[in-house]
């Protein structure tokens, strides 16, 4: 194993021919198509809903849509599997004509009216209102929307912004900082972008969200190898990304923040940066802060009594020695989250024995396509016919995004909240119960030992990498009388037993409700954000800007991840927009500081705590990483995505404090967005 984990992430993207290639987004440049033998088996193979979106906004005939709309489903009902072969075969080669012919294609956009049908027919429910403008977004099909980047005013040439990280967030802020003329530097502990998907390499990484949605919209990508992709495969978009951007040149690398102390008189940020080569220290003096570090970050320590004792190898998931040869060896790995049951399903092919401690049970939830590789029919699909990508990334956001909001609202009258908290939910509970019946029918022992007794959803999901026959393996063992203590030798059990090892690998988590730490991070007045937070309850008005903490940002911040679905692509993008969005509107009324107005904090966090109140991740039968030691949800956001994505498309300067201008303490009589502001919200009607 050390022969493939010793390479970067950029090395073993390239081994698997992986590239980053630009979707076709518009006929120009790509019709007619000359090569009918490849357009013949990619129309053969592609999925025939998509290509009916594309023959439709490429010929401005409908036609097509009323003969498709009765047999097109909504996903979890079969989606485009009850369409007719003829039909089907009549739709390839009308677009087979109109892809090959000589005449132009207008390509014009359609009107809205025909948008919404093609909408509703693609996946195959109906699409409200308030759900199109972020649909046209985020596949791609548009630019940003909701924001009039022409109205903008020119930053001043010695106005700079400080971004602390460049992983996919800081990567984000720096294209967008850049397209609104923004001068910005990025400090990265690392040695190159990327992040988590960068620093982390552990067998077996991958990302839960579909590939063709988790990149930005801005930047689709035409030739994904994988439905899920695989942790260097990500890092090599990133990569792409940073380049493609300018954002790689302007990120110093292996340089760590260590302070920000704001100067009132100056209404500048003092930021104190180290180098981690020769712990040399320099002040940046910058007019605003955006911190984009992320959540996985900083591995938690080992809380395991003796486990410096421990004589064989012993790794965090998030620090991983791939020099390590685990062929053959004896190895624990501790946890069964989400890190585990990737490492885990992979070691058990090469580790003579697997012993899996388990501290908590997770639900597990199928997906055919979480190993599936993307045919090369398909990958040329996306790279040759216009719009084709675009479309498939709209419809894989919309079976991964508010339509599973449903399933975490609690319903304050369902009869048996112990194990379900609606309707909704218990339909997903039963299904994943047949599921594990499925699968370890034969081992009831293994059935009782990995059902959960709460919601699911309660903790994160788990998709099935393979999960439950890796458990079944002779070789490998589900341990769950806990860990007593670890030994020179091995782990011995809380039942007295001992279990020698030559490996152990602690795939236990992060630190994530201690944010910006170990950062010093210190405000108005000297009040510092751990005085403010102390280490495990942080706050912020839309999960970004903080009372008494001029021109500062913290994205991904407090209550910001939308933890029912989606990816934090979609985060880093809202959020970056809301940030820049701030500094805008604060240079606009020519001021030098923006802040939120501690009455608005109040109020949208009064909100956010009553809205918690209904939401399942704080059910009393689970304890996660959600919460903090007192139980508070500090880290989910309890909205749906259309919501955090409709407040963050511009700033309400009634929310905000703007200094340095004559009527900096009065409300700004400009004017104000039309977006939502949630108290409660549904989830979108099918």
């Amino acid at each position: 194993m050390a022969t493939t984990y010793d390479l970067t992430p950029e090395e073993l993207a390239e081994r698997e021919g992986f590239r980053v290639v630009p979707t076709a987004n518009s006929a120009k440049g790509h019709l007619p198509i000359r090569d009918e033998a490849a357009l013949r088996n990619a129309l053969a193979i592609a999925d025939v809903p998509t290509l009916l979106m594309t023959y439709t906004q490429l010929s401005g005939d409908g036609g097509f849509l009323d003969r498709f709309a009765p047999h097109i489903r909504p996903q979890l009902q079969g989606g485009g599997a009850g369409i007719p072969a003829d039909l089907s075969e009549e739709l390839r080669e009308a677009l087979f004509a109109l892809l090959t012919r000589d005449e132009p294609v207008s390509d014009a956009f359609p009107s809205h009216a025909t948008i919404r049908r093609m909408m509703d027919v693609y996946v195959g429910e109906h699409v409200a209102e308030e759900f199109v403008p972020l649909l046209l977004e985020q596949s791609g099909l548009t630019g940003a929307q909701g924001v009039d980047i022409t109205a903008r005013k020119t930053p001043p040439k010695d106005f700079k912004v400080l971004v602390i990280g460049a992983g996919m967030t800081g990567i984000a802020l720096g294209a967008k900082l850049a397209e609104a003329g923004y001068d910005y530097e990025i400090i990265e502990r690392n040695d190159e972008v990327g992040g988590t998907w960068y620093h982390t390499r552990y067998p077996g990484l991958g990302v839960d969200t579909p590939s063709h949605f988790y990149s930005f919209s801005f930047e689709l990508n035409a030739d994904w190898t994988r439905w899920f992709s695989r942790g260097h495969q990500n890092h090599a978009y990133l990569l792409h990304c940073a380049r493609k951007y300018g954002v790689r040149d302007r990120t110093t690398f292996r340089t760590e923040v260590v302070s920000a102390i704001w100067d009132a008189d100056g209404s500048m940020w003092d930021v104190t940066v180290r180098s981690l080569d020769t712990g040399r220290e320099e002040t940046r003096r910058v007019n605003a802060v955006m911190s984009a570090i992320g959540f996985n970050n900083r591995p938690k320590d080992i809380d395991i009594p003796g486990h410096e004792s421990f004589r064989g190898v012993s790794m965090h998931s998030a620090k991983w020695d791939g020099s390590v040869q685990l062929e053959g060896k004896r190895v624990a790995v501790v946890g069964t989250g989400a890190s585990s049951m990737q490492i885990s399903t992979t070691l058990a092919n090469v580790a003579s024995h697997l012993t899996v401690f388990q501290r908590s049970k997770h639900w597990v939830v199928p997906n055919p396509m979480l190993n599936g590789l993307v045919p090369e029919e398909v990958r040329w699909a996306m790279r040759h016919i216009p719009h084709y990508a675009q479309w498939w990334r709209l419809y894989t956001y919309w079976n991964a995004s508010d339509g599973l909001y449903q399933n975490v609202v609690m319903d304050p009258d369902w009869h048996m909240p112990d194990v379900s908290v609606s309707q909704a939910n218990e339909h997903m509970r039963q299904f994943l119960l047949s599921y594990i019946d499925q699968h370890l029918a034969d081992r009831p022992d293994l059935k009782d030992k990995v059902t959960p007794d709460y919601p699911p959803g309660a903790k994160r999901l788990c998709l099935d990498a393979g999960w439950f026959d890796m458990l079944k393996q002779d070789n490998v063992e589900l341990e769950t009388s806990g860990i007593e203590r670890i030994v020179e030798n091995g782990i011995v059990t809380r039942d007295g037993r001992l279990i020698e090892l030559d490996v152990i690998i602690f795939a236990t988590g992060y630190v994530l409700a201690d944010m910006l730490a170990p950062m010093h991070i210190e405000g108005r007045d000297g009040k510092t954000i751990r005085q403010l937070w102390g280490h495990e309850d942080p706050r912020a008005h839309l999960g970004l800007t903080v009372p008494g903490f001029p021109n500062f940002f913290v994205l991904s911040g407090p209550n910001s991840v939308p933890q029912h679905g989606a990816g934090i692509n979609i985060l880093s993008e809202a959020q970056s927009n809301l940030a820049i969005g701030c500094l805008d509107l604060m240079l606009s009324h020519e001021g030098s500081t923006i802040e939120p107005r501690q009455a608005a904090f109040d109020a949208y966090n009064d909100r956010l705590d009553r809205q918690l109140d209904n939401m399942i991740w704080g059910h009393p039968r689970v304890k996660s990483y959600y919460q903090n030691s007192k139980g508070r949800l500090y880290l989910s956001s309890p909205w749906r995505i259309i919501d955090m994505w409709q407040l963050t498309r511009s700033p309400d300067p009634e929310h905000f404090s703007i200094g340095g201008t004559a009527n900096a303490s009065e409300p700004m009589a400009v004017q104000r967005r039309t977006a939502s502001k949630p108290d409660t919200v549904e989830a979108r009607s099918a």
